[in-house]
């Protein structure tokens, strides 16, 4: 069996009792069986990765390569190249509490945004993207806004339970989310996104006043954190979501002012042009600053 130096050393004279013959042989066959999956599928099988990571409050965030390429490969993706194409930002010194954090980041993402992915989208360079992020919900919705609705891509999240991970569960979706509408004929519109937890109304109006505001929620039965477990509860939610916008649009008319108040996972938010970040072609969208935890 050809092995690295390192494990050579491992297994031939450091612990040589810990590998038996039956354990090398199942060692071999676990790594021709991974092989054998990666090299027989389909050249339109392979994606490009892209990590979002951000300092949330003082603490830096990072997302394993080995963890994105494991929950790609549960859907039958590869990686197209050996390096992660990474967005990381974070405002020196300062963070989400800081009014300083807030005036700078949407833009200096944006803009990092637009200097990774000069020409890749236009030229082919980029078929397929596999989106990781990890970061305050509203530069998640940001990276929403900035992902090209045109290409294929896949969004995950990182799930909770029963081991942490950022694969896809399988099995039939449970999410069964809803809409709530809000009271008609009102200029102002919020929307809840209660799906890791609920969200009071009074949450809502302490931030943005309660003069003339019709208040609508996205939820479920049951906010949990991993409520939303499977790809199919994604796609639902992203239908939910459509439909709602279509609704405000009849209810308020198409230059309402839009405001969303996330308590989601972070592939709610950044799922490209299916985002409600990305929807803000129905009235204006605030980028609302968190207040607190939660």
């Amino acid at each position: 069996m050809l092995l690295c130096d390192g494990c050579h050393r491992e297994i031939d004279r450091e612990h040589p009792d810990a590998y038996p013959e039956a354990r090398l042989h199942d060692m071999k066959r676990r790594h021709e069986a991974w092989v054998s999956r990666a090299v027989g599928l389909k050249p339109d099988s392979q994606s490009h990765i892209l990590r979002f990571t951000n300092r949330i409050e003082a603490n830096e965030t990072a997302i394993p390569l080995d963890d994105c390429v494991l929950a790609m490969q549960a859907i039958g993706k590869t990686p197209a190249s050996i390096h992660a194409i990474d967005l990381k930002i974070g405002v020196s010194g300062h963070n989400e509490t800081d009014d300083v954090y807030w005036a700078a980041e949407p833009g200096d993402l944006q803009n990092f945004f637009n200097r990774k992915f000069e020409g890749y989208f236009n030229t082919g360079k980029v078929r397929h993207l596999s989106v990781f992020g990890f970061g305050p919900m509203p530069l998640l919705m940001k990276l929403g806004q900035l992902l090209p609705d045109l290409h294929d891509i896949d969004v995950f999240t990182r799930h909770r339970e029963p081991t942490p991970s950022w694969c896809w569960k399988d099995g039939a979706p449970t999410f069964q989310p809803y809409c709530t509408e809000g009271a008609a004929k009102s200029n102002r519109v919020a929307i809840k996104l209660s799906v890791t937890d609920r969200i009071s109304d009074e949450r809502v109006q302490s931030a943005i006043g309660e003069d003339d505001l019709s208040i609508w929620e996205i939820t479920c039965n049951r906010p949990g954190y991993d409520v939303l477990s499977t790809r199919e509860d994604l796609s639902d939610f992203r239908t939910v979501v459509r439909s709602t916008f279509n609704r405000i649009r009849q209810c308020h008319g198409e230059a309402v002012e839009i405001s969303v108040f996330p308590a989601a996972p972070g592939s709610c938010l950044e799922s490209g042009g299916n985002s409600p970040a990305a929807s803000s072609g129905h009235g204006d969208l605030g980028l609302i600053k968190p207040r607190g935890q939660g």
